[in-house]
């Protein structure tokens, strides 16, 4: 017979270090939309309320409820074991996540709740009891304010209101006529909204949707991969074979900033910008898990590559075999599954350098004439350099009226001082930052240079139709052709006609 020792936790130690898991607000709140989403709830509503040391924030879900059974489980931390088998649309793992994520942000959870064939039914873990008492303490009883709450955000219909009070981590001060507290309070429930509508963007559209809000608004979804962009590229869409099921993987090549409007360009950056949200997102039953990253396939992050993102589906079963952390922020890819993620990466990568290297060269794409750009790419030994081209056809006129000299001496300079490394960095601190060709610039300005444009390839002897052509191929002016043809047809009618 084997002898043994029973060495319970102590709870009063073991309640802190349940608050150390490292959640954000957001992601705490997301582990609670969870319940709610599992729980088959068709709306969600997140509120958050400032009142100094009495602020407080509330889930609120019209999903099936619980009675007090039910709830009396819930409430127990590790309820449910990561190996047991789980209902395919079950968002949950550990069994942790309604504790832990709510002890990380405040030190008194109440949860409240109502079936359809039973009445409200609440639990309240207060972490200062547990302290003081030394023990797993459940309290049973409804405080009138509580009641007052599911009252007044609930009702009598089915559902539930997890509510957190005593927000000690998140309230900067007990004073509520502190307005820089409030605005720092109200600023987590804006990231509260931008990292729900990320992470849950696949249930906030489409056939079946929910409805989440945020303080009485609609979440927005942020789809990761412009899918419904014209020029968003699918390079690869496969199912992957592992231990005899599949799992579906969909890369894009998300379009050239210069494809997209300067909102849509922020946008699609997400909260972390483009270059740090390249790479693969993980969906556990379309919940987002992992939002960019290589996961550790032994690629780096880099500005070519910042288009590539690549979509991989999981059943929720698989959670083991990927080792999704307890805050469901963290996945890695099985040793199995490693040379085809490799293999998909390395395909969607090279399209985005592609990408990237086609909308960055300069005359090298196929025109109507020999003139298309005012900027030349050049190599200088193993250097890289920029030159203005002058066989541009304005660049062209002033240097011939010039006879060179002063004029060819300035264009010299400005080739030699091209501020390259404040050009990057200013793109790697905010790539949408960065105006496009005449840019906010009225079309007053754009015409009257398109007008210099135009008379200097008449001069030069191109022909009405050539000249067209040309424009329509060349930066910026191909960005503006009603106005090519606008002005061509008023310089060149005849010769046009």
């Amino acid at each position: 017979m084997t002898s043994y020792e029973v060495v319970e936790p102590r709870a009063e130690s073991l309640v802190e270090s349940l608050r150390a898991f490292g959640y954000a607000t957001e992601t705490a709140v997301a582990d609670l939309v969870d319940n709610s989403i599992t729980a088959k709830a068709t709306t969600v509503d997140v509120r958050l309320r400032w009142a100094g040391n009495e602020s407080w924030i509330a889930i609120v879900d019209d999903g099936l409820g619980m009675d007090g059974g039910r709830l009396r489980e819930a409430m127990r931390p590790g309820t449910t074991s990561p190996l047991t088998p789980r209902n395919a649309s079950d968002l949950g793992r550990f069994g942790l996540g309604l504790k832990t994520a709510s002890f990380s942000q405040c030190r008194r959870l109440v949860v409240m709740s109502a079936t359809a064939t039973s009445s409200l039914v609440a639990r309240t873990w207060d972490l200062d009891h547990v302290i003081r008492v030394g023990g797993w303490q459940l309290l049973t009883t409804l405080m009138s304010e509580d009641r007052a709450m599911w009252d007044e955000l609930h009702g009598d219909q089915p559902g539930t209101v997890v509510l957190w009070r005593q927000l000690d981590r998140l309230v900067v001060s007990p004073d509520p006529q502190n307005e820089q507290a409030e605005t720092h309070f109200y600023t987590i429930a804006d990231r509260v909204a931008r990292h729900l509508g990320m992470i849950f963007h696949r249930y906030v559209t489409g056939p079946g949707k929910i409805t989440i809000r945020v303080n009485g608004r609609n979440i927005a979804p942020w789809d990761p991969f412009l899918e419904s962009h014209e020029t968003t590229q699918v390079v690869t869409d496969e199912s992957l074979p592992y231990r005899g099921e599949l799992i579906s993987v969909k890369s894009f090549v998300l379009p050239h900033v210069s494809r997209l409007t300067s909102e849509e360009h922020t946008a699609a950056g997400g909260r972390r910008g483009w270059a740090s949200q390249q790479g693969f997102y993980v969906y556990r039953n379309r919940r987002l898990i992992v939002s960019g990253s290589w996961l550790g396939l032994g690629f780096r992050r880099e500005e070519l590559t910042s288009l590539a993102r690549i979509r991989l589906d999981l059943p929720s079963h698989m959670d083991s075999d990927w080792q999704i952390d307890v805050r469901k922020s963290v996945a890695r890819a099985p040793g199995a599954l490693v040379p085809e993620l490799r293999r998909i990466a390395e395909v969607v990568r090279l399209r985005s350098e592609n990408v990237y290297r086609h909308r960055g060269k300069v005359l090298q794409r196929a025109s109507q004439g020999d003139v298309v750009q005012a900027w030349l790419q050049v190599v200088r030994g193993t250097k890289i350099a920029y030159q203005v081209n002058r066989q541009h056809p304005l660049v062209a006129a002033l240097l011939t009226a010039a006879g060179g000299g002063e004029v060819e001496a300035m264009v010299r300079l400005l080739e030699e001082t091209v501020p390259v490394p404040l050009i990057i960095l200013n793109h790697a601190d905010g790539p949408g930052r960065q105006a496009a060709p005449f840019e906010e610039t009225a079309p007053d300005t754009v015409r009257s240079v398109l007008t210099d444009v135009v008379r200097a390839m008449s001069r030069a002897g191109t022909s009405g139709k050539e000249i067209v052509g040309r424009l329509l191929t060349m930066e910026p002016f191909s960005d503006f052709p009603d106005l090519v043809r606008e002005v061509c047809t008023r310089e060149l009618g005849q010769e046009m006609a």
